[in-house]
């Protein structure tokens, strides 16, 4: 998959010549990336040299894995380069490339103008070739390709419109009959009774799915039987009998959007019986993903993907049964050593080894969901809070800070500020697998560290006896703002990282993410949680009051701008659970809230929230509060819930005392503090910081900023409860020199465009005079003039 598998050319020997052997395994990576680099500046013709490129990568990857210390700086300029070179080549050549190393129907992938095109990532030899990610480009487009011979169109365009930029396209998808299930050859007349067979078994699950109750087993196995009688039907002799097939899977897709273990009960005993399902699979996969394999319709790849996901979770349900079993024989014999005993730091390290992989394969499995549960309660809770807080409780807190760091958990000097609760709580955690927690006592660790660093004390002689004065060691301006840099890079880096990977709209649009469970989160709007088609979680939101879809949208449009003015931001999809509008966005792992207080924020905390405080203006989102703003594992700020953007367009004010919600949101706290000196010592705000963001919206094409806002746009002209519409409204009579009676939706949508527009084009003038006005801050009158020549 996306490496050439099928065409043979000859390597480039990138390895250390014999000259050279002294050289370290660092030195022959950079070699081995100068080697991949040349072929994203040397103009590589994509046809016949994309093998060497392929070849190049993995020996570049071969002589990363060498290296000791720790490789992400390497495998990042890998990525980086990789990327370089895919980006590089035109749409045409990217489908005719990845045509050719076996890729289904490429034309059916990519064809987003703002998102790039996904087959980049699928031609990526720096990842591996069977990653969950490169088989969901695929399967997006095999996908797309039934339901164009279902009858239904792509992207807007018919199959017989499909097919004139694609040949490919005019073949039939090939039956194929999974293991279990048996082919048939049938009439014309036994495809029609097939057909009403399917109809009559849907219906009748529809019917007893009306009023909110379950549908009895038999009924659901009734309705999976009909289906795969028709899947397995097999007749060349009959033209239209894939469309059939294709048509019939979309009609029971949509009879299951959501189905409960119950449900499943009865077709889940006869496909054991027909050995359709393993007994082990429906123990560790859900009800969504169990019904796939119930359903001879399911696409190949997809059936395999979902197979070795069982085989995965099968081996780490496994691992932590033997990991519990382990652990209580170590509590059986003698219970937790004292660490200052012989062999008790090395007895309690495997301990919290064993107690942490139970931990974190507990969490991962208690996201399953399975369809025959079969794990009651998490016992390495219980062991964690019942044995080792009390264990220790009753060690000395220096042989405590010497295991957290023998263990890994914190470094000596984060281990040095720790008191005993801490160094107590840190391994109650990491013994849990709550990576998150862990890592939010970190960072109040370091920033702890960090506080202390910036108020230390040097004494000043002024004679051999005399008494000399205590004064604060000098700071340079330079080193200071050097200093700040590397905080900036290194937290925008952390946020980076821990985003998802992106996602193409028109696929999560389509993606069934079943029912889903509550997700108690706070904030107005219904929260549930989902195991999405990619095995990921996945957070959706309703309307806590019904806006036709307007909030969704609204958020959704928030999520690509924010992103398109440079900030980190988890994707956000406009789509539909069960039928009503909702938002989706895959869960940030490892995030917790920031601190509300200013007290404890880095000058990169508040830089940050000034070029959120930027964006969100522009949006008109003022919800931006500490709740809403996650830190993630590694330190980054992520901002998250955008559902209030322009619910005050056209009435709010870019002012202190504009604060329409209960909550003050982070740029607010931080300005309160600063005018009160409440931010911690050398923290400041600095109206610098506002630029990136200013450049980045300015650099954005009016009519690019209205195609980005304009689903939210429409959507909410079309609900007069939006709190929007009504100055839109105003706005547009005014304009068009009419009675607000007369003014028609499309006039209120495209006022909103322009007013969006107008608020874009302002912001440098608007923040400009805001620092100057309200914060009194001189230095803002450069912002005016910052980046201009």
């Amino acid at each position: 998959m996306g490496t050439n598998s099928k065409t043979t050319h000859a390597a480039y020997a990138i390895g250390p010549s014999a000259a050279a052997e002294h050289e370290s395994p660092g030195e022959d990576a950079e070699i081995a990336l100068s080697v991949v680099e040349g072929f994203v500046h040397g103009g590589v013709d994509f046809e016949d040299q994309y093998a060497m490129f392929v070849e190049a990568v993995h020996e570049a990857q071969e002589e990363i894995a060498k290296i000791a210390g720790d490789p992400s700086a390497f495998e990042d300029a890998l990525h980086t380069q990789c990327e370089l070179f895919l980006n590089g080549l035109t749409q045409d050549e990217l489908k005719e490339l990845a045509a050719a190393q076996g890729f289904k129907h490429p034309a059916l992938v990519g064809f987003s103008e703002t998102d790039g095109n996904p087959l980049v990532h699928w031609l990526d030899p720096s990842y591996p070739d069977d990653a969950g990610t490169k088989q969901t480009i695929q399967s997006i487009a095999i996908n797309r390709f039934i339901a164009l011979h279902a009858g239904e169109t792509v992207g807007g365009k018919t199959l017989a419109q499909w097919q004139l930029a694609d040949a490919s396209l005019i073949a039939k998808p090939s039956l194929s009959v999974p293991p279990g299930f048996t082919a048939w050859t049938p009439t014309a007349a036994e495809v029609q009774a097939a057909q009403e067979a399917i109809t009559s078994a849907a219906d009748a699950v529809e019917a007893a799915k009306t009023n909110g109750s379950w549908a009895d087993p038999d009924l659901v196995s009734t309705l999976i039987a009909a289906e795969n009688k028709l899947a397995t039907a097999d007749n060349p002799a009959l033209d239209d009998l894939a469309s059939i097939r294709s048509a019939a899977k979309q009609q029971v897709d949509q009879a299951f959007t959501d189905i409960t273990p119950h449900e499943l009960s009865a077709a889940i005993q006869a496909a054991k019986d027909l050995d359709q399902i393993a007994p082990f699979q429906v123990k560790v996969l859900n009800s969504h993903q169990a019904l796939k394999l119930l359903r001879a319709s399911t696409e190949k790849q997809e059936r395999l993907d979902l197979q070795h996901l069982a085989i995965e979770r099968a081996a780490t349900k496994a691992t932590f049964e033997a990991d519990i079993a382990k652990l209580h024989n170590a509590l059986d014999h003698g219970g937790l050593p004292n660490l200052a005993d012989p062999g008790g730091v090395s007895s309690m390290a495997k301990f919290l080894d064993h107690t942490h992989q139970a931990g974190v394969a507990y969490t991962d499995m208690s996201s399953w969901k399975p369809v025959e549960p079969t794990l009651a309660h998490n016992e390495t809770l219980q062991i964690a809070q019942t044995e080792i807080g009390p264990w220790a409780d009753q060690q000395e807190l220096k042989d405590l800070r010497a295991f957290v760091v023998s263990a890994g958990i914190i470094t000596a000097d984060q281990a040095a500020a720790a008191p005993k609760s801490i160094c107590k709580t840190l391994l109650v955690q990491q013994a849990y697998g709550a990576s998150s927690s862990v890592a939010s006592l970190k960072h109040s660790l370091q920033e702890k560290i960090a506080l202390k660093n910036s108020t230390k004390s040097l004494p000043s002689k002024v004679g051999k006896s005399a008494k000399a004065p205590i004064v604060e060691a000098p700071r340079s301006a330079f080193g200071r703002q050097h200093a700040e840099m590397l905080s900036a890079l290194k937290q925008a880096k952390a946020a980076l990282a821990a985003l998802p990977k992106p996602a193409e709209p028109a696929a999560v649009a389509a993606w069934d993410f079943g029912a889903g469970k509550p997700a108690h989160l706070g904030g107005t709007h219904p929260k549930t949680l989902h195991t999405g088609p990619d095995g990921k979680t996945w957070l959706a939101k309703g309307e806590s009051t019904p806006r036709g879809g307007a909030v969704v949208e609204a958020e959704a449009a928030t999520s690509r701008a924010l992103k398109r003015a440079g900030l980190p931001v988890v994707p956000v999809f406009a789509t539909k659970i069960n039928g009503k509008p909702a938002s989706v966005q895959p869960m940030l792992v490892g995030a917790t809230e920031m601190s509300s207080e200013p007290s404890t924020w880095s000058q990169t905390d508040v830089d940050d929230i000034v070029r959120l405080h930027v964006a969100s203006w522009a949006l008109g989102n003022h919800d931006p509060h500490a709740g809403n703003v996650l830190r993630t594992g590694q330190g980054g700020l992520v901002p998250i819930d955008h559902g209030q953007s322009f619910k005050f367009y056209g009435q709010d004010k870019l002012s202190m005392s504009f604060r329409p919600n209960n909550t003050t949101a982070v740029y607010h706290q931080a300005y309160d503090a600063f005018k009160a000196g409440k931010l911690a010592k050398d923290v400041r705000i600095n109206p610098a910081a506002a630029h990136s963001v200013i450049k980045h919206l300015e650099s954005v094409p009016d009519s690019e900023w209205r195609g980005m806002l304009q689903s939210a746009a429409y959507a909410g002209a079309a609900q007069k409860q939006m709190k929007w519409v009504p100055a839109m409204r105003a706005r547009a009579a005014k304009h068009h020199g009419i009675a607000e009676t007369a003014v028609t939706t499309k006039q209120i949508a495209e006022t909103f465009l322009d007013y969006a527009v107008e608020r874009k084009g302002s912001l440098r003038k608007d923040f400009t005079e805001f620092f100057l006005g309200e914060l009194k801050l001189e230095n803002a009158a450069a912002l005016q003039h910052a980046g201009k020549t």
